[in-house]
Formats: C-alpha cells, structure tokens, sequence
C-alpha cells in the first residue's frame, strides 16, 4: 500500500522472540523489542540490557528514555558489537550529562514564507531509505530498518507521526 511503509513481525524479526517465557508476559516493551531487533540481540538479552541500563520495570516503560539514548550515543557504549549515534542538528547541550540537544526539524519554504517543519516517520525514511535506526516518537520507539518497520504493525502505518528523536545503529 502506497501510505505505509513495509512491516517485519517480532516473531520475524526479533531472535528468540516466539520462545521466550518473559516476552509472553511482558507490556510496554517497546524498547526491549527496538533493542533486539536494531542490535540483533535476542529478546530476553534486550530485556535484561534494557532491565540494568535503562532501569525498566517488567511490564512498565522506559522513564527518561530520550536521554538515556543520549548518553549512550555520547560514550558511544558498544552493545553487541554495535554503537548508537544521535541523529539530528544540535540546538545547545544538556546542562546535566553534557549530550547535545538535537532536534529533526527541517527548513521549508511555504508560500515564499520559510518555517521549521517537525520531522515525520514517512519523512525520516525518505531522508534515511538504508541503514538501522531506533526511532521515537510520543510514548513509543521501534526501529527501521533499510526502510522496513520493527514495532508495531500500526508503526508502519502512521507515516505522519512526529518523530521526537533518533539514533543510527552502527556496527564497530
């Protein structure tokens, strides 16, 4: 379909996913999900790096996720051979760990009038078709990869949601 964007299954897309005892009883995973399918880690690895490094909860979300991600990008933490880089133009720092403030909008010219436009997932994968990314936007994250959604079904579907930050995943 023309207005959606090509969606991998967690039981294809995440390693161990359909086996795992913890992913059967787990809600508001999302970032547990994004880390096994961008680090191609299995889900009950993702869990326990998500558990100790993000402090999450079981069945509960990531508080301060944006800034966690951050901080990663920042020491450019290796996790399963691979690092995070934050994605964006730097707008000032973070007076408390020192990452840059980044944000995704970009320029416009509406009308002959020029404006600052809020970054879309349909317009994150245009601007980035290859390459793994973990993406956030309101109370979500999931990955894309070379275009392809790893989340939620509905992730591939609202092409027109604000993404609020992002990261490249890159191999060391």
């Amino acid at each position: 379909m023309k207005n959606e964007l090509p969606y991998c299954k967690n039981s294809d897309g995440i390693i161990g996913y359909e086996e795992s005892v913890i992913a059967k009883s787990e809600t508001n995973d999302c970032v547990v999900r994004a880390f096994a399918s961008a680090f191609t880690m299995n889900y009950d690895d993702a869990h326990s790096y998500v558990k100790t490094h993000f402090r999450r909860e079981n069945r509960k979300g990531v508080q301060r996720y944006g800034s966690l991600m951050n901080r990663n990008a920042l020491i450019r933490e290796l996790i399963n051979n691979k690092y995070l880089k934050a994605i964006g133009k730097e707008t000032g720092v973070n007076s408390l760990n020192g990452a840059p403030i980044l944000t995704l909008s970009y320029p416009v010219k509406v009308k002959g009038v020029k404006k600052e436009r809020k970054m879309t997932v349909g317009m994150f994968t245009k601007v980035h078709p290859m390459g793994t990314y973990i993406l956030m936007v309101k109370e979500h994250t999931f990955t894309i990869k070379n275009g392809v959604v790893y989340g939620n079904e509905r992730d591939s579907k609202q092409l027109k949601k604000v993404v609020i930050a992002a990261w490249e995943v890159i191999d060391f």
